[in-house]
């Protein structure tokens, strides 16, 4: 088998420690390029994978022999770098949130519909093991009925890491940053939203801290409701230095919860049952398959099930919440 030759965009923590350990092993894929802003950045991974160093990513595009590309920078230059990997006619994966709002989304999927390119988003909960357990009782029927999913992630962000997250502009906010994780699993697990109502908050940390006016959300209380039935709440913030957390979903024959190593459910009248997805011995990690997916789909082994369009059903799932917290009142789905 042919190996598909990727070029990296972004050779930043999330290439270095998700993305790169799988290239390593990867029998279908070959790094041939990484780009970066910082030089000696795209050198050190080159060097790692005996490729080409550029910092300007449109070198990588003008290149015929790269099949595809794996962006890995941060979410505000997403959109453009997808726009212009689909008019090279190059696949594309990327990192996770797809991008800030849905109107970035929408010319992302029609450049790549337009060139006949496959873009996919690289999120992992849809190939981690404890989700991939709950998927199974939920779609089998063995819990039943969702009544009410939940999520709380209540924790502390240090403000002088990653500086960029925490400005509006350049992450897209809390949401779209790293709660998109939360809001696709739940579109996999229990389908579409109906409508959102949400209150969102900035707490002022000083120090890094954005103004208020650039800053994101660093509070966030969002409830769902289902378009199959059944309710979902999310609870997020990175301003507690006090945490908490836990999730979980109630349904009509029992219910279920994350809880370390892995997961327990249990059925009314039976005893709880557990999983654990540390037991599960697999030869790489859930972003691993994530990537290896996006390669399957690209050699038309696989049908996508992290395209583009899936991606903006998550982001549209945060718009809406800003949306509804701008504006006090519930918002309906779609937008």
């Amino acid at each position: 088998m042919e190996k598909i030759k990727v070029g990296i965009i972004g050779s930043g923590g999330i290439f270095r420690g998700a993305h790169a350990p799988y290239y390593e092993i990867s029998e279908r894929a070959k790094i041939v390029a990484v780009s970066d802003v910082s030089e000696q950045a795209a050198k050190e991974q080159a060097e790692r994978f005996n490729a080409d160093a550029y910092t300007d990513f449109r070198h990588i595009l003008d290149r015929r022999d790269i099949d595809a590309v794996d962006v890995c920078t941060h979410p505000a230059p997403h959109r453009d770098i997808a726009v212009a990997a689909a008019k090279a006619e190059k696949h594309i994966l990327v990192e996770k949130p797809m991008c800030r709002n849905i109107a970035e989304a929408d010319e992302m999927i029609a450049a790549a519909d337009e060139a006949k390119v496959m873009l996919q988003v690289a999120y992992v909960l849809r190939f981690e093991p404890n989700h991939m357990k709950l998927k199974q009782l939920l779609d089998d029927g063995i819990l039943g009925d969702v009544h009410i999913a939940y999520c709380s992630q209540v924790g502390w962000f240090d403000p002088s890491r990653h500086p960029w997250l925490f400005i509006k502009e350049q992450s897209g906010g809390m949401l779209v940053e790293q709660a998109i994780h939360n809001l696709d699993a739940w579109l996999w697990l229990y389908g579409p939203a109906s409508s959102v109502y949400a209150q969102t908050s900035t707490v002022p940390l000083g120090g890094t801290y954005p103004e208020t006016e650039k800053a994101v959300e660093n509070n966030a209380i969002v409830v769902f409701k289902f378009q199959n039935g059944g309710s979902g709440m999310l609870i997020k913030s990175w301003a507690a230095e006090v945490q908490q957390g836990g999730e979980g979903v109630v349904c009509s024959k029992g219910s279920a919860a994350f809880v370390e190593p892995g997961l327990r459910w249990k059925l009314h009248g039976a005893e709880e049952e557990t999983f654990s997805g540390k037991d599960v011995q697999r030869p790489m990690s859930s972003k691993g398959y994530s990537i290896e997916h996006w390669l399957k789909c690209i050699a038309g082994e696989e049908k996508p099930t992290t395209s583009g369009r899936v991606g903006r059903a998550g982001i549209e799932m945060a718009e809406a919440a800003y949306r509804s917290a701008g504006s006090g009142m519930p918002v309906s789905l779609p937008l």
